[in-house]
């Protein structure tokens, strides 16, 4: 049997401030030489994904990114598999976010270039955490502002809302999850005081993304490891999940084991110890 180890990123690989630690990249580093299957499963696209986790080298496995939304070249980021909404569903979540005035970041990829990515956005009046959120990324090429009649453009495959409060986004998120055609997820960012508003197809979660990723590799065992309420589809899924000591406390439920905190290398220990039982010898 060949196993697949799948972790989040942020609040679960990385450090509490963003980044991988010399610890945990060393180590993921030498369990992949000695040819552990390990992936990540990120909200973050590849843009962002990419640049946090440089220091695990070249040789890697395809990764998950956008909660589950797509799947991609761990080098190149060149799309592999990815789902869209149709234009009904994209006409029924604007209609939804419309009548609740939020303001979303609408991903989208040309259908001619699948592997090129657009981000459309309102610059006018925009809330504390999107404003945040556009200036940790300048001179990111996806990210446009656009006039109203632009914004829903193009092959839609994701919607974002960065609000400063959970309560203006409380009513879309339950009529959104209730319809049963979506997956959404409400939760607060970690590195600020914005709560983040996520929408996707109902085929993109973790757990479907990670179907397809261990078909891709040939693994017939999932081991996972989480922080969030977005991580508890592939913790359902997995033979077994580990959630991190700062993980949510429904997704320590859900759980195989609470490890050691992103900020004492959980993660990293745990593969080791899992893989000093499992590799060939």
């Amino acid at each position: 049997m060949k196993t697949l180890y799948l972790s989040d990123l942020d609040g679960t690989l990385l450090t509490p401030q963003a980044c991988l630690s010399a610890f945990t990249a060393e180590t993921v580093r030498r369990l992949l030489r000695e040819g552990m299957a390990f992936s990540y499963a990120t909200a973050r696209s590849f843009s962002t994904a990419k640049k946090v986790t440089a220091a695990l080298g070249d040789a890697r496995l395809p990764v998950i990114v956008y909660n589950g939304e797509a799947i991609v070249d761990a080098g190149d980021g060149t799309v592999l598999d990815a789902v869209y909404f149709t234009p009904e569903e994209a006409a029924f979540v604007r209609g939804v976010l419309e009548a609740a005035r939020l303001r979303p970041m609408v991903y989208s990829r040309p259908a001619a270039r699948v592997q090129a990515e657009h981000v459309a956005y309102l610059a006018q009046n925009c809330t504390r955490g999107l404003a945040y959120y556009l200036e940790t990324r300048r001179g990111d090429e996806r990210l446009h502002a656009v006039e109203s009649e632009k914004l829903y453009d193009g092959r839609i495959f994701y919607f974002t809302v960065i609000e400063d409060s959970r309560a203006a986004c409380e009513a879309p998120y339950e009529k959104l999850r209730a319809d049963g055609r979506f997956s959404v997820h409400l939760q607060p960012d970690l590195y600020s005081d914005s709560y983040y508003f996520e929408i996707m197809p109902k085929a993109a979660s973790k757990a479907e993304a990670a179907k397809r990723l261990m078909a891709l590799c040939g693994c017939d065992r999932l081991v996972c490891f989480g922080d969030g309420e977005n991580d508890r589809s592939m913790f359902r899924i997995a033979d077994a999940g580990y959630a991190v000591e700062n993980a949510a406390d429904a997704l320590k439920a859900e759980a195989a084991e609470v490890i050691p905190s992103n900020r004492a290398d959980g993660v990293a220990h745990k593969l080791l110890q899992l893989w000093a039982a499992e590799r060939p010898r």
